[in-house]
């Protein structure tokens, strides 16, 4: 079953997002049993060739590659899919337009305007039919995007409802920034906001709240609020993990 089909049929996924490139880490986190990794490439130096390294060790060792691209340029998204991810993820949406923007890029015409190349490795180096190829891309890419200023606020329902995007996930850092409040994750202004962008996901058809979670206590909190998708940030359980060591050592 691919990616795209579990999230669309409201399956639980835990996903690992990885900002220092290592091809090893996406290996690991197949082996341990996430979901997929999410490849950031907005946050972190990944270049086309690299995304191509990681999607491949991600295949080795059985797990699906999303990419974060790096903004709305559609060559962004061009070059993660033909590199053979299982789909992107687009930041700073905030519009239905800006979404259906995000669609367009992830879709060949007639749905979108993705170009077409069948000797890339998402075309499994020509040896894909267009026929196979076209089929695939259109059934198993997967789309979300990322709601995280007040104009996702304000458009939250309508960018859920955008067809084609299969999920939409809190940018938090960048919520509470733009609200003036950054990093102030319990002040009431990005809780209503938050509380906003939760219900209108859970009462779009067809799309999952997606959301980041910084310690395993928030797992149980955040399904119960109808979080599908669950991410944690590579960075912050190495680091938190380190910390923990150095801090005991010293005591």
């Amino acid at each position: 079953m691919s990616l795209r089909s579990r999230v669309v049929d409201g399956e639980p996924l835990l996903g690992l997002i990885l900002k220092i490139p290592s091809h090893s880490a996406v290996e690991l986190a197949g082996y341990l049993g996430f979901d997929f990794v999410l490849l950031d490439t907005e946050h972190a130096s990944a270049e086309t060739v690299e995304v191509e390294h990681h999607v491949r060790a991600g295949d080795a060792a059985g797990i699906p590659l999303l990419v974060r691209v790096a903004g709305s340029d559609p060559s962004s998204a061009l070059h993660a899919l033909d590199a053979g991810a299982a789909g992107i993820v687009v930041p700073h949406v905030s519009t239905a337009a800006d979404a259906e923007a995000a669609v367009r890029a992830a879709h060949y015409p007639p749905r979108g305007t993705r170009s077409l190349a069948v000797s890339t490795r998402a075309g499994r180096h020509g040896t894909s039919t267009l026929d196979e190829h076209l089929a695939r891309a259109a059934s198993d890419t997967v789309v979300v995007v990322q709601a995280e200023d007040r104009h996702s606020v304000r458009n939250c329902a309508a960018i859920a409802a955008t067809e084609g995007v299969d999920a939409v996930w809190i940018g938090p850092t960048d919520l509470s920034l733009s609200l003036g409040i950054p990093g102030d994750f319990e002040h009431a202004e990005y809780r209503s906001a938050v509380d906003r962008i939760t219900e209108a996901v859970k009462s779009a058809p067809r799309c999952s709240l997606c959301a980041l979670v910084h310690r395993p206590e928030q797992i149980k909190e955040w399904r119960k609020r109808g979080a599908g998708i669950l991410l944690f940030n590579y960075n912050t359980v190495v680091v938190d993990g380190l910390r923990d060591i150095v801090d005991r050592a010293r005591q």
